[in-house]
């Protein structure tokens, strides 16, 4: 599979739009890292670059070239490139920044595409990923003409393996939201991104079944609370 122009232009607003999201996502050590810029990379065709900063000073600044779609011409999810980003972030030395070329801005340059490529061939995700993914299910705005089902009132990490979801319906108005409690691992250990059944199957468990999975657990934030941990891990 080949992209055209249009296509790639499309993908680069994609994770324009996904970094945009995660400014304060960027973090290793007790250092933060903000996204300063996204941009096309303008002698690589298929590559965007994403410039980060400290958020004080403009000479802190770092770009990172990212390819835009695998080895198979197909597109890597802009969340896949962000948990990239930040692994790339965390093994980058103060000497690899100095040896940079740099841009016509004079902010240094790293290619990151093996690492990006390394990661697609076996994904490591942190926490924050996982909460993102989870959370993202229910805030994409829905089609026009089809309202969503359910809507993303807020969310909260629980531990290293939980999140809560604060979730209500378009006609709930003014109650409270309800919360559903989602694994954030697997049983061995390792984070795991994107509960889409959850998303799909929702709806229908709010029919009633739902119910048998409430948890006797105050939450001021909320008006219930389910617990589908279980539920979807088959137990």
């Amino acid at each position: 599979m080949m992209w055209d122009d249009a296509g790639l232009s499309g993908l680069q607003a994609q994770l324009a739009r996904e970094m945009l999201s995660r400014v304060t996502a960027f973090a290793f050590g007790e250092e933060v890292r903000l996204v300063r810029g996204v941009v096309t990379c303008p002698d690589r065709r298929g590559v965007g670059r994403v410039v980060l900063w400290d958020g004080r000073q403009l000479g802190s600044s770092v770009a990172f070239d990212v390819p835009l779609a695998d080895q198979y011409g197909g597109n890597i999810p802009p969340g896949d490139l962000a948990a990239a980003l930040r692994g790339v972030l965390a093994d980058c030395s103060g000497r690899e920044v100095e040896e940079a070329p740099r841009d016509s801005f004079g902010i240094p340059v790293i290619d990151a595409s093996d690492a990006v490529r390394a990661f697609v061939a076996q994904p490591r995700f942190q926490v924050p990923d996982a909460l993102h993914a989870a959370a993202v299910a229910f805030s994409v705005s829905a089609e026009l003409g089809e309202p969503a089902e359910l809507r993303l009132r807020g969310f909260l990490l629980l531990d290293q393996a939980t999140c809560r979801l604060y979730l209500d319906t378009p006609a709930s108005e003014d109650a409270p939201p309800f919360g559903v409690d989602l694994p954030l691992r697997d049983e061995d250990g390792f984070v795991v991104v994107g509960v889409t059944a959850v998303h799909a199957a929702l709806p229908v468990l709010l029919q009633g079944e739902l119910e048998r999975m409430r948890k006797d657990d105050h939450d001021p934030y909320c008006g219930a609370v389910y617990d589908l941990v279980g539920w979807l891990a088959g137990r």
